[in-house]
């Protein structure tokens, strides 16, 4: 999946929090967006996501216009696009397998119980989550719980995946494990848009990354505020 970003600004409450913001990733390519708190990520999360609309700016997905999409267009969008929230969106009294069956239930209807089941176990072996399939979400470590959003997200096999704040909530082995995950989905042409300040971890996958300012710094019209560039 291809992601541009063009132009995009965005307000909140009167206060600049975007300006002018571009960068285009290719498939297969990861976009690392990093800045202080309160500096606009998880608004520009959220609009890479289409859960808020950008003031002035397109997003274009493989060179259309997400406000211009057809249904089936935009239904396909939904599908394709993996997305982790900085909070575990994780139904807490559903089992791990209620909660990965929810995406397969909304966008796989043909598919049979029994197929959607077995996805269910396939992406469970590959995570090492098979033995937790029958525990509620609520009673899964930090860890267990951050790997099972990443295994929800990625059910679906999405072509792009996107995710706010990777590896916020676990310790360096559990970020060893899961960089390996998005190195084999990025080797395999996933694209990833990567939310996060822990650029210690995570800059080796990168091939672009956008820093933005904060608000003070939009305010004062800084040439700087935020600057996609390609890695090295």
């Amino acid at each position: 999946m291809k992601i541009a970003l063009k132009d995009i600004s965005h307000s909140v409450a009167d206060q600049p929090i975007l300006a002018s913001i571009n960068v285009t990733v290719e498939p297969g390519e990861c976009l690392l967006i990093t800045g202080r708190s309160g500096s606009g990520k998880s608004v520009l999360f959220n609009i890479i996501c289409d859960i808020t609309r950008p003031q002035q700016g397109h997003v274009l997905i493989d060179d259309v216009e997400i406000a211009t999409m057809t249904a089936l267009q935009y239904a396909r969008f939904r599908r394709d696009l993996g997305v982790i929230f900085q909070v575990s969106a994780l139904i807490s009294n559903l089992t791990l397998e209620e909660n990965l069956l929810l995406p397969l239930n909304r966008h796989h209807s043909r598919l049979s119980l029994n197929e959607k089941h077995q996805k269910v176990r396939k992406i469970c072996r590959q995570f090492g989550l098979t033995q937790y399939l029958d525990q509620r979400t609520d009673r899964l470590s930090s860890g267990l719980a951050s790997l099972a959003g990443l295994a929800r997200a990625l059910i679906m096999e999405p072509k792009a995946l996107i995710w706010d704040a990777p590896m916020a909530q676990v310790d360096r082995a559990w970020c060893q494990h899961e960089l390996e995950l998005l190195k084999d989905l990025k080797d395999k042409g996933t694209t990833l848009v990567l939310c996060s300040n822990r650029q210690e971890l995570i800059t080796s996958l990168a091939d672009h990354q956008l820093h933005l300012g904060v608000p003070d710094e939009l305010t004062l019209g800084s040439e700087h505020a935020a600057q996609a560039q390609k890695c090295q």
